[in-house]
């Protein structure tokens, strides 16, 4: 079936226009996604601005507001990440930071370059600067969605905040960072490989090459950085959810949905991705790269859809195992009140008495909170799961045409 749509694609005028036509897509989808976001931001801002009602009920909402932790998806700097270090955290300052960069990898590339004209006129080094730019802006929004989500989730378990910083930290700071470069030193050598040595120029590699590997090699190193990130607070939210327990009854954490931020990573992560597969898939069209430029994106994609499937089973297991005891409680609740559990159609007459009124009530409830335990129960994770395949949908079909492109030669 795959190889049919390649023989038909392939018979298409402007094949390389199929690489546009996807970026056009994935274009169109954020900018709703963007549009999504900020309606939700705004309704949330004038909810937070009612007066919230106090009562018992109001005891276990422990996350955070979003004026608080700020949204998930920002550049703003948590200041627990090893580029938040490095890097200003506000946002402004540090987009003139990673421009500074990039146009001063640009301007480097111009003095060393024999002639200047061509320089200037090769798409490699015309999108170059975009290219290291959107790297450094995806790690940035990475880190902070992380820290921010999982903070949020971790304010709902019976875990100090102290120890979920030091977990974040492990994956965010300099052993992290040792784990990427470990990572990203295949990559690195295999580029080398490829460009300077199978295709070695007369003369061995100029200055210029030198800098064009060593801004590949920075790329990389931040890829896997990335890649450190979604596998790390995968471990570290499989280990707060197996560890810790909600400190709300069950029915608040489905009311609430207590657990969502432990399943908002994988989907704004698919956002992010889906914004940095545009750049990605720009700059492979426009200088005609080959399939290892999607690996960076292929992989991310792969580790966000398996990255979420381990929480939102542990999720499912443990809400499940809290739901059958507060049926087996409730049923029990049922079966030692005067009715015996009995269906409300079945009792003939007028209650008798106002103890048998209040029984016939308590019996009324408790079967109206097992029918919504299960409705919110069947529910878990559906939304979030739809979200996460509707951002990586066009990446991944885009990802996989040119895979089985590359398979048949």
């Amino acid at each position: 079936m795959g190889t049919r749509v390649v023989d038909y694609l392939e018979q298409l005028p402007h094949l390389k226009w199929l690489a546009l036509g996807a970026v056009c897509l994935s274009a169109t989808l954020l900018l709703v996604l963007i549009w999504v976001c900020v309606r939700y931001i705004g309704l949330r801002r004038r909810l937070a601005e009612r007066p919230e009602p106090a009562g018992p009920g109001f005891v276990y909402s422990a996350l955070p507001s979003w004026e608080e932790l700020g949204p998930p998806i920002s550049l703003e700097g948590e200041g627990r990440a090893l580029i938040d270090r490095i890097f200003p955290r506000r946002p402004r300052e540090f987009l003139f930071v990673v421009a500074v960069l990039a146009v001063g990898c640009w301007a480097a590339g111009v003095s060393l370059a024999e002639d200047v004209h061509a320089f200037v006129t090769t798409p490699e080094w015309q999108l170059q600067p975009l290219y290291l730019a959107a790297h450094f802006i995806t790690l940035r929004l990475f880190a902070t969605m992380f820290t921010r989500n999982f903070m949020a989730g971790i304010a709902y378990l019976d875990m100090p905040p102290s120890k979920a910083r030091h977990a974040i930290w492990l994956v965010l700071g300099p052993l992290g960072a040792l784990a990427a470069v470990v990572i990203a030193t295949p990559f690195c050598l295999y580029d080398y490989k490829a460009f300077y040595v199978d295709n070695a120029k007369p003369g061995g590699m100029s200055r210029l090459d030198q800098l064009l590997l060593g801004i590949w090699c920075v790329e990389w190193f931040l890829i896997a950085f990335i890649w450190v990130q979604l596998v790390g607070f995968l471990l570290l939210t499989r280990w707060a959810i197996r560890e810790h327990n909600f400190r709300a009854p069950i029915e608040v954490v489905l009311h609430e949905r207590q657990y969502r931020p432990f399943l908002q990573m994988s989907v704004q992560g698919a956002t992010i991705v889906l914004g940095f597969f545009i750049v990605n898939a720009a700059y492979t069209w426009y200088t005609d790269a080959k399939l290892g430029d999607y690996i960076g994106v292929g992989v991310t994609l792969l580790l966000l859809v398996v990255g979420f499937i381990p929480p939102w089973v542990l999720l499912t297991a443990k809400v499940d195992r809290a739901v059958n005891a507060e049926m087996v409680s409730l049923r029990q609740r049922l079966a030692d009140t005067g009715l015996r559990g009995e269906p409300l159609a079945g009792i003939a007459g007028a209650p008798r008495s106002g103890k048998e009124v209040e029984q016939r009530l308590d019996e009324a409830l408790v079967m109206l909170r097992i029918s919504y335990l299960e409705r919110l129960y069947r529910d878990l994770g559906n939304i979030e799961a739809t979200s996460v395949m509707m951002r990586v949908g066009v990446p991944a079909v885009t990802i996989g045409y040119y895979i089985l492109k590359y398979l048949r030669g």
